[in-house]
């Protein structure tokens, strides 16, 4: 066997502690990247929820007009038959189109949708004069143009307008 001298030992023995540790860029921020970092980082929120719904109004954020029509294939106006559901943490939201059944219902609940703090999604739009007379049959109430054909499947439902909540799927 041969004999390693005492300096090849030390450095050997030593050579793992030469490396600086290995760190995670998201770690320990730099410079460089704090400012993303900064802007990723949703502030922290410990308030509890408030006692009343709450209603963003996301119209306001840019031009609608470029994702009209809104046509959702898998949907038409018709009657919905009353279903449970268990959907724990779902906030309530329905769906409705241009046509005179789905603004008649939107008239008639707008009260109860607002209270509830439930959110719209117009799934059949032709233009933005349609999307306005949606909104002006519920005012006060988000009512964002969506295709609904991927909620349609999911819930298994074929005709609007409906209301979706964490317990039912009702007209």
């Amino acid at each position: 066997m041969k004999r390693i001298s005492l300096t090849c030992y030390f450095t050997l023995l030593l050579a793992p502690f030469a490396q600086p540790e290995l760190t995670v860029a998201g770690d320990q921020p730099s410079d460089f990247t704090r400012p993303h970092f900064q802007v990723a980082r949703p502030p922290i929120n410990n308030k509890i929820l408030p006692d009343r719904a709450m209603h963003a109004d996301l119209s306001t954020f840019a031009d609608e007009a470029w994702i009209l029509p809104v046509l959702s294939s898998r949907l038409s106006p018709g009657p919905v038959t009353y279903r449970a559901l268990d959907m724990p943490g779902l906030r309530p939201f329905f769906l409705v189109g241009e046509d005179p059944h789905s603004l008649a219902w939107l008239r008639q609940r707008a009260a109860e949708l607002q209270k509830m703090g439930a959110a719209g999604l117009a799934i059949e739009v032709a233009d933005i004069e349609a999307l306005a007379r949606i909104r002006a049959a519920a005012p006060g109430i988000t009512i964002l143009p969506v295709n609904g054909n991927d909620i349609a499947t999911r819930l298994q439902i074929e005709h609007y307008p409906v209301l979706i909540t964490a317990t039912s799927l009702e007209q």
